[in-house]
């Protein structure tokens, strides 16, 4: 029988049972390799200086090695997206941002930068459903930059929309 990894068939089924364990609690890759939250902020905080200093190819392996750490920490998978969009790779984005809305469905940021995905795309319908449900979720002060953007987004669709048709 051959080995896995170096594991004989009882390590490797013993790994194999505590992953699914942890997983089946909610736990994250992070939690199996006794990465602390304080790691994972100062990743965090890595990927994001390099996301602001233009550094993009290398805040997205930062950033994408955090995600695989923890998947369930709606600010990394945001941080992820906006990184994958500055890169042009406005799918692989639209995929971190409606998982970091499935993760926090109140938050309307990641359903507008979606929508701005989706219009390089040239996506129009999907532009405007994004578009709406952003300005249906935005609430107060808080979200009223986010709301006036949206807002302006959805009226460029529209028009590129319409002159298509």
């Amino acid at each position: 029988m051959t080995q896995n990894a170096g594991y004989t068939p009882e390590e490797f089924a013993a790994l194999h049972d505590q992953i699914v364990d942890t997983f089946a609690r909610g736990g994250t890759l992070a939690d199996l390799r006794d990465i602390s939250d304080d790691e994972c902020e100062a990743l965090y905080t890595l990927g994001h200086g390099l996301y602001e200093k233009g550094r993009y190819a290398d805040a997205l392996k930062v950033l994408g090695y955090l995600v695989a750490l923890n998947h369930s920490e709606h600010r990394y998978l945001v941080a992820l997206g906006a990184t994958a969009q500055a890169l042009g790779k406005y799918r692989d984005a639209v995929q971190q941002y409606m998982a970091a809305t499935l993760l926090d469905p109140l938050d309307p940021t990641p359903v507008f930068y979606t929508g701005q995905c989706m219009l390089e795309l040239n996506q129009y319908a999907a532009v405007i459903e994004s578009c709406d449900l952003a300005i249906a979720m935005c609430k107060g002060e808080r979200h009223a930059v986010l709301l006036e953007r949206a807002k302006a987004m959805r009226a460029t669709a529209a028009a590129k929309s319409s002159k298509e048709s």
